[in-house]
């Protein structure tokens, strides 16, 4: 797996809206990459993946039961 994508990228894979993304990274829950001079923003996808929390959530954890799955 690819470690840094751009937040355009990882948006459209996750099938999530990017100013989530700019949100976290505006909060300082997420760090922003510049990767060689290009003027894209990159991210590292793990620690995306480890930092995303349910929105408007007051627990950490996720109840499966309220799910279709």
């Amino acid at each position: 797996m690819i470690k840094f994508q751009t937040i355009q990228k990882v948006a459209e894979d996750m099938g999530i809206d990017i100013s989530y993304i700019r949100t976290m990274i505006k909060n300082k829950d997420l760090t922003a990459h510049k990767k060689d001079g290009y003027k894209r923003i990159y991210i590292d996808v793990e620690e995306l993946n480890n930092s995303i929390k349910p929105v408007d959530s007051t627990s950490n954890e996720i109840n499966l039961d309220n799910f279709l799955i």
